[in-house]
């Protein structure tokens, strides 16, 4: 492979990363504000913004893929054999891998056994398509599947979170005021330059406000190092 060639399928993979990681972050995002019932729109992100979120997405999918795998490592086992055997089968020389015909063929006249090879070229003809489209739509649902079920698994990772109060949670509360005045008093689920969604202590659910004249405040003082005298 000459160096035009690799570069030309580098960037051909670069690009097709790209689309993927966006895809994946942007359905990560919406399937994440969803759980909350709390529209995306509201919430436009930058392309730079979801594709680390689809990166964060695809790393948490691969490590939860790779829990399940080494906790069902038996189903893995069998399934190794169970590959191995139809491999054994299918190369043997009784199903005709070896390239010649079926005994039961050459017993058949010359006109049957070109009508029975046509059908039989015909009939794959007519299957590729279907698995062509099956195996395309497959491949373009993963990136699909993978946002969704990363952006469900984080909203419902921080619900077991939120359920445990503002004073047990490890995730900080925020709280907004109005003139002083607490009106509202959550986790902060979404952000953008004129509004913020949180969830609601009180309601139990996803609410979004409007920033203007809103102060968002904390409600944990960061711990300071004390420091050491001379």
């Amino acid at each position: 492979m000459n160096w035009p060639t690799a570069l030309s399928l580098f960037t051909a993979l670069v690009a097709a990363g790209t689309v993927t990681l966006h895809l994946i972050g942007d359905v990560r995002h919406r399937q994440y504000l969803k759980h909350w019932g709390i529209d995306a729109g509201l919430f436009p992100k930058t392309a730079d913004w979801i594709l680390i979120n689809g990166y964060y997405g695809v790393v948490d999918r691969f490590v939860a893929i790779l829990i399940a795998m080494l906790g069902n490592l038996h189903w893995l086992a069998a399934a190794a054999v169970i590959l191995g055997v139809y491999v054994f089968i299918l190369l043997s020389p009784a199903s005709g891998a070896l390239g010649e015909a079926p005994a039961w063929l050459l017993r058949q006249p010359e006109w049957r056994r070109r009508l029975i090879r046509q059908m039989l070229l015909m009939a794959m003809f007519v299957s590729v398509v279907p698995c062509a489209l099956f195996l395309l739509t497959a491949f373009m649902a993963v990136p699909a599947a993978l946002g969704e079920t990363a952006g469900k698994s984080a909203a419902e990772n921080e619900a077991s979170e939120h359920r445990k109060g503002c004073q047990l949670s490890m995730i900080s509360c925020v709280e907004l005021k109005h003139e002083g005045e607490v009106i509202a008093t959550g986790f902060v689920l979404d952000s953008s330059p004129s509004r913020i969604a949180i969830f609601d202590t009180q309601a139990q659910r996803g609410r979004v406000l409007a920033l203007d004249n809103l102060e968002v405040m904390s409600n944990r003082t960061p711990k300071l190092k004390e420091s050491v005298a001379p």
